[in-house]
């Protein structure tokens, strides 16, 4: 559907919650953001509305999930997570606060596009990466740990996992040193190393990564980072790296299907031996 054509469904169904919609005199701009299942676009107002931000973010469902978003940002919201405030509610419409910052994809990815290894960084190209990365880790460990569910035994710590955990998820806002994470349709309840192995896992398919170059190094540089901090600060959670091989290798194999890619199917080794058994 073209943005002209949303512009008008937006006017029809939002208008009377949202009436400069349909004001002449504050006109609105609209840009639609990158999301493989629902339809997430910005707004922008030429003056602000009575009750709403200047800039909005709507995100139109297509999938059965509606409710599943809703409540989770208000679960979450309720913990003291940094998740985009629900400015309405009206099916198949949520209205949510434009948070600041850049998502994690753009922003790691466009630090790593001519270089191999961390070390070919400036200090503070390298220090912006790793910082935006221990906050990643954080956010993460945090909504398990208020989140766990049971633990099975030792090796099997079962929480509300994100679900299809992308690195876009994420924005961070550097200015203020916040990681605020959107897209909570697919939570569900499983091990909790799932999230960890996802996230893992986009910052190898991620350009510049696995698709790219034989052998990403600084992803697995990010990596190692990335799963020593998280489980600094979750230590009580055990790390089980045969099981996250396994999902790491499941969940890469499902990103060549859904770009169609010819790769063929990854082998474990090529992938793993650069990665750390130590955490």
């Amino acid at each position: 559907m073209d943005l002209s054509k949303i512009k008008s469904h937006l006017v029809k169904d939002l208008a009377p919650e949202l009436p400069e919609l349909e004001d002449p005199l504050n006109s609105f701009s609209i840009f639609q953001f990158n999301s493989r299942k629902n339809l997430v676009y910005e707004l922008i107002f030429k003056k602000k509305p009575k009750n709403y931000p200047k800039s909005v973010v709507v995100k139109l469902f297509r999938t059965d999930f509606f409710n599943m978003e809703y409540e989770m940002l208000n679960k979450l919201k309720a913990q003291h997570l940094t998740v985009p405030n629900v400015l309405l509610k009206k099916m198949p419409y949520l209205l949510l606060e434009k948070v600041k910052g850049e998502n994690m994809c753009d922003y790691i990815n466009n630090r790593l596009k001519k270089v191999k290894e961390l070390s070919e960084l400036s200090d503070q190209a390298r220090h912006e990466i790793e910082e935006a990365i221990i906050y990643l880790a954080q956010w993460i460990s945090t909504f398990h740990k208020k989140n766990v569910i049971r633990k099975n035994d030792i090796s099997e710590i079962i929480v509300l996992n994100k679900g299809d955990t992308r690195l876009r998820d994420f924005i961070f806002d550097a200015t203020h040193d916040k990681m605020h994470s959107v897209d909570f349709e697919e939570a569900y309840e499983g091990n909790h190393i799932d999230d960890v192995a996802w996230i893992c896992c986009s910052l190898l398919d991620t350009n510049p990564g696995i698709f790219e170059m034989p052998e990403p190094r600084h992803k697995m540089e990010l990596i190692n980072l990335f799963l020593r901090e998280y489980y600094n600060f979750n230590d009580n959670f055990y790390f089980s790296f045969s099981y996250f091989a396994e999902k790491l290798i499941e969940f890469l194999n499902l990103v060549i299907a859904r770009r169609s890619l010819e790769f063929g199917p990854l082998r474990k080794q090529s992938i793993l031996r650069k990665i750390s058994r130590g955490i």
